[in-house]
């Protein structure tokens, strides 16, 4: 009976106007989510055999055998986790610089540092792997100039400099992002909290470990989800880098190997499905470590 008096004071107008775009959204991911596990949980692990009929773990448990797929996770878990927290130190460090100049040159500085964020994956993909050739690359000419190399390095080719690649150019395009999140959560701290630290003598580091921090943290723990939610999903670097090569293909790209490359649709769909627990078990991991974060209390 207390739904009844609730019922009436909700407003439908707002729910209404946004019910065809969600009905939209939710038919366009039903129907292939609902696709991947018909195929996961029916077809052969290799495509190779007809659909047999039924439901079977069958690919599930060779992609639990897959070396291939235990490869793809930690070079995926070790992306992101690089990828991520450099960004994040430095998208923030960048932010504090930024906080001290003028409204004029801060948008002119914003403006420069935002570029490469606007540049498409797959173009900064490719424009790195010619930087980065061992033959004509500039990188190397500008590392062979300084005397620091005497002969040209093949960086995407090497199996231990893989993930050190696409970590280096992921940081050089997604820093822009963390950078206006920080920023963002700077511009909203008060001026009168650093006044008054400033009064009982804090010192510069004071002011960022029990003032900034705290008060950007919430700012920054939701660019620090989007970020690497973003990097346990990535596909077009490890794609247009390395292609099929294992030592530096990501969960996303073996998914993509699997089902274009091998023509196996059960195998690729039940990895999909894996690849979306990993991403989900990772979130949940992290939304955790903020609550825990969340009950330390600064002194």
């Amino acid at each position: 009976m207390r739904i009844i008096p609730y019922l009436k004071r909700l407003d439908w107008r707002p729910w209404a106007l946004i019910a065809p775009a969600v009905i939209v959204l939710m038919v366009v991911i039903a129907i292939p989510f609902s696709r991947t596990i018909w195929l996961a949980f029916h077809d052969d692990p290799h495509g190779f055999v007809p659909p047999q009929p039924g439901w079977s773990l069958i690919n599930f448990r060779v992609l639990l055998q897959d070396k291939i797929w235990w490869k793809a996770i930690v070079t995926t878990l070790s992306f992101a986790s690089g990828a991520v927290i450099s960004e994040t130190c430095a998208g923030l460090a960048i932010a504090l610089l930024l906080q001290g100049y003028c409204m004029r040159l801060r948008g002119i500085l914003l403006t420069i540092i935002l570029l490469p964020w606007a540049v498409p994956a797959v173009v900064a993909a490719r424009l790195w792997n010619w930087m980065l050739n061992d033959q004509y690359g500039i990188i190397n000419a500008l590392l062979i100039r300084l005397g620091l190399l005497h002969q040209g390095i093949a960086w995407t080719t090497h199996p231990h400099s893989m993930v050190a690649v696409m970590i280096a150019v992921d940081f050089w395009q997604a820093t822009p992002f963390m950078v206006l999140l920080s920023l963002a959560g700077l511009q909203s701290i008060p001026t009168d909290v650093f006044e008054a630290a400033r009064l009982d003598d804090a010192s510069a580091w004071q002011r960022f470990a029990f003032i900034t921090l705290p008060l950007i943290a919430p700012v920054l723990s939701v660019a620090v989800l989007f970020r690497l939610l973003d990097a346990l999903r990535m596909f077009d670097l490890s794609s247009v880098l390395y292609g099929t090569d294992v030592s530096g293909m990501t969960l996303s790209a073996f998914v993509q190997t699997q089902i274009v490359q091998f023509g196996a649709p059960g195998y690729g769909a039940a990895s999909a499905l894996g690849t979306l627990g990993i991403i989900a078990l990772a979130a949940t991991l992290y939304g955790i470590c903020l609550k825990a974060s969340a009950r330390i209390r600064f002194p």
